[in-house]
């Protein structure tokens, strides 16, 4: 029994053993073409195929096909039927493995066992008569042209159903969702089966790259999208972060992290008034605190990162530490939300509403704490303490000098050209004004976190609405005691912001911090320093609310 292999490099079988094939690339070209199409072809029309007149196309036909019957006849059955018109290999003779799939495939991929999908998939790896081209037989290249991509689609379809198949192993459909990515570059359910699976096997920093990576691929394409690849990328994440890094391996050691056993995290969703949909999480036991989000958040990656980790370690030793995702940001919603001091007090209330709390503790850093501002000014009877750090009443447009605007505006435009590069030199200057005194590793992380937190568009829009913030009016009216804390250099968040706030606001107490960095490291002095005026400003101020 003869079997032709076409798929991959052109393979003649004869009882399981190869068989040596002629050396011209138009007769193995024939074989091939008789095989697949398994029928017979007129003489002129196969001449006319593969070769032009002047040599002599029915003697080179002769010829070739002389070739084929030393090769495939046997001694009690000729394979090459042909007579004065037509020619064909016949078919009850051999088989060919690009037929025997599709006539499998005809069925429907469900009567299949998953073996046989295995198989299928492995044989359909290889490109369809890979390296036998033609490119002056025109008409044999268009027709190789349709066939490869006949294959192409036979093995996306072989993907899918395998995907679909391995739904309870999502280690093993993790390698078929990898080739149906790279096979569909344009289909969003492919894009989205991948990001799937990569965060159900916990290679969760992969999945967020893998998401950049089709979002740009999809606006190239100018696809339609129906939200499939968004709402894989914001399932339920549950489970130890730290458990895999890229590649599925344990992730590295890091001297700078906490030792303490990470808590179970779980991302949640809710809906704010608005109708923008808000990634949070809730992690510890005891009285709330709710941490305001900051720009450049993303719940999965933060868990991770050296840069963010310790405060929800810190907090949520003894609290029921909440934190979230604002709009345009990490598993929150990114796709033309409202960006301003009101939106992102709705996306704050959304969570603390969701989640039924009361009153809690508030925590404000950076671009939050205008955030928390807001929202304690407008719930006094919810907010219980505000700790705002690193925070700023009036942004950058409100108060800054003409030089400082065109430096900023300059930074937004270089956000928009530089953010999503692979290279991640636009970054480091944004790195730079934030963590001065970081380290190499941590710088890398920030890196890594701006990029996969935000898109270019956002993080530009971002940028933008920060420099139109002003809650200075609204700093007199805050009843709920107030901590308010500054690093003296911090180059971000001007120290004199700092002092601004906490003399607007009755009553409250400011606290200098001796740091460069706007986000405060594990292993920086006034880290600390800070934990500890925060833990005493709460302990403290519970206790005499529970006296009187």
């Amino acid at each position: 029994m003869l079997r032709v292999c076409v798929l991959g490099k052109l393979t003649l079988l004869r009882d399981c053993m190869a068989m040596q094939l002629p050396q011209s690339k138009k007769t193995r070209a024939l074989l091939a073409y008789l095989a697949v199409t398994a029928r017979p072809h007129s003489r002129s029309r196969l001449c006319a195929m593969f070769w032009s007149v002047p040599d002599d196309p029915r003697a080179a036909l002769r010829w070739s096909l002389t070739r084929l019957r030393t090769l495939v006849d046997g001694p009690d059955r000729r394979m090459i039927m042909a007579d004065r018109e037509n020619v064909a290999l016949n078919p009850d003779g051999a088989a060919v493995d690009i037929l025997s799939l599709r006539n499998a495939v005809r069925s429907g991929t469900d009567a299949m066992s998953t073996d046989a999908l295995r198989q299928a998939a492995e044989a359909l790896d290889g490109d369809f008569l890979e390296g036998l081209d033609l490119p002056d037989c025109q008409e044999f290249h268009s027709w190789c042209t349709a066939e490869r991509e006949e294959a192409r689609r036979l093995r996306a379809q072989i993907l899918g159903a395998l995907i679909t198949r391995l739904a309870d192993a999502p280690d093993e459909a993790l390698r078929y969702a990898r080739a149906l990515s790279l096979l569909e570059p344009a289909d969003e359910a492919a894009q989205a089966a991948l990001v799937r699976l990569l965060r159900a096997t916990g290679r969760w920093r992969e999945a967020e790259e893998q998401y950049q990576r089709a979002q740009q691929r999809l606006e190239e394409f100018n696809v339609v999208r129906t939200g499939t690849l968004r709402q894989a990328a914001q399932q339920p994440l549950q489970g130890d972060a730290r458990t895999r890094a890229d590649g599925g391996a344990a992730a590295p050691p890091n001297a700078e992290r906490p030792r303490a056993p990470p808590a179970l995290h779980e991302v949640r969703f809710c809906w704010t008034s608005d109708n923008v949909r808000i990634a949070y999480a809730c992690v510890g036991e005891g009285p709330p605190l709710v941490w305001a989000a900051h720009w450049l958040s993303h719940l999965a990656f933060s868990w991770e990162s050296p840069v963010w980790r310790h405060w929800t370690e810190e907090f949520a030793k003894d609290h029921a530490f909440v934190n979230y995702d604002e709009r345009g940001n990490g598993l929150s919603d990114w796709d033309n939300p409202e960006f301003s001091t009101d939106a992102f007090v709705r996306d704050l209330e959304a969570v603390v509403d969701t989640l039924g709390l009361d009153r809690f503790a508030l925590i404000g850093s950076s671009k939050g704490g205008p955030t928390a501002i807001a929202y304690a000014a407008r719930h006094p009877e919810r907010v219980s303490h505000l700790v705002l750090f690193g925070a700023f009443a009036q942004g950058w447009r409100t108060r800054g000098s003409d030089a400082e605007n065109k430096q900023r505006e300059a930074i937004v435009t270089l956000t928009r050209q530089g953010w999503a590069q692979d290279n991640p030199a636009f970054r480091q200057i944004l790195t730079s004004i934030l963590l001065p005194d970081a380290k190499l590793e941590e710088m890398g992380w920030f890196n890594d976190l701006q990029r996969i937190s935000a898109s270019a568009e956002n993080a530009a829009r971002l940028m933008q609405s920060a420099g139109d913030i002003n809650v200075l009016d609204l700093l007199p009216g805050i009843v709920a005691p107030t901590l308010v804390l500054h690093c003296r250099d911090d180059a971000s968040s001007p120290f004199e912001q700092g002092r601004l706030v906490a003399s607007r606001i009755p009553g409250a107490r400011f606290v200098t911090l001796e740091s460069r960095n706007h986000i405060l490291l594990p292993r920086d002095p006034a880290w600390a320093i800070f934990v500890g005026e925060v833990r005493r400003f709460l302990r403290e101020d519970a206790s005499a609310t529970a006296r009187g």
